[in-house]
């Protein structure tokens, strides 16, 4: 296809349960999820805004869902979706991937060739993604940017992600603080991703004092139960807010916003008038570093059965030695 061929068009919807004031879901619409919402769409590219609770894709080894963001199976060898059903493309490319508990902006593509110059431009960090982020207290600068080493850490029967000392930095985010409620202790943070590694935001967000509200996987429980109690947060404050990239045929400046639903306009509405200090747990040892305190048992632990068994031999044959 070339970038003459494509037709550009904005895709205008609210925030209903369907799209155009009730009327049925025309051409590619209907093959998403009844929750995600159209922002654009044109014969290369379609942006998307995703609500918490939409699985990107079926968790693997299952090719298909009810939850999912495309109703269709996912081909995990070419990260597209397959759709079976009149009217629709084919074939849907997935250029990046949000969580299933974040909502916001994502982007797909209907051509591979678009699919394939997107995710290279994400590589070489020419797309610009901006996300909104209730934080429980204030990053200190109001303006940074964090550089940390995230590795994978087993957690009993499941693995999440930690920030590892002595590590590579592999995870960066640059982050601006945009207002803080005052009695709370609470922020309002855009975070500004320039790598794209699994719970990134999340983890370095607690790993840097200040994790995300509602977030029931890295952040502080007793915090998130007391946000629930009082202003109705019954779900993680991480909005992907903005994208800004080139169209990947015609080279075109594309920029996009997608507002909060009401399940966070709500909470933020109340949190204006709460004035009581957030309840926050104390720090654990381990708290995004808890490979340090498993190296420490590693040292501490005795040696094998097989080492010992070879000391005890050889402490034996130095013994005949000294009897001879």
């Amino acid at each position: 296809m070339g970038a003459g061929a494509v037709s550009m068009r904005c895709m205008k919807h609210s925030d209903g349960a369907d799209d155009g004031g009730g009327k049925k879901r025309q051409g590619a619409a209907r093959g998403l999820h009844s929750s995600v919402h159209e922002v654009f769409r044109d014969d290369a590219i379609w942006v998307l805004d995703k609500p918490a609770g939409v699985l990107t894709h079926p968790n693997q080894p299952a090719k298909k869902a009810s939850n999912t963001l495309l109703k269709g199976e996912f081909d995990y060898s070419d990260e597209c979706y397959r759709l079976n059903m009149p009217g629709v493309p084919e074939r849907v490319w997935l250029v990046h991937r949000l969580d299933l508990d974040t909502s916001g902006l994502i982007i797909c593509a209907f051509d591979p060739e678009a699919a394939a110059i997107l995710k290279q431009a994400l590589h070489e960090r020419e797309v610009e993604k901006t996300y909104k982020a209730l934080l429980l207290s204030a990053p200190q600068p109001p303006i940074g940017c964090w550089r940390d080493g995230l590795g994978r850490v087993a957690r009993g029967s499941r693995v999440e992600v930690r920030v590892r000392s002595g590590r590579k930095v592999n995870a960066e985010t640059s982050y601006e603080l945009e207002r803080t409620f005052a009695g709370t202790g609470i922020s309002l943070v855009r975070l500004m991703p320039h790598t794209g590694r699994t719970h990134q935001l999340r983890v370095q967000a607690a790993c840097h004092g200040v994790p995300v509200a509602g977030d029931q996987r890295y952040g502080d429980f007793e915090a998130n139960r007391f946000l629930a109690e009082k202003i109705g947060l019954k779900r993680m404050f991480l909005h992907a807010w903005g994208l800004a990239f080139r169209h990947p045929l015609t080279g075109h400046r594309l920029n996009f916003t997608r507002d909060f639903s009401s399940r966070l306009t709500l909470p933020l509405e109340r949190l204006e008038r709460l004035q009581t200090r957030i309840p926050r747990r104390k720090p654990k040892e381990d708290d995004g570093r808890s490979h340090r305190r498993w190296r420490k048992k590693e040292k501490e632990q005795p040696r094998s059965r097989g080492s010992r068994r070879g000391k005890g031999r050889t402490q034996g044959r130095k013994k005949k030695k000294k009897r001879k």
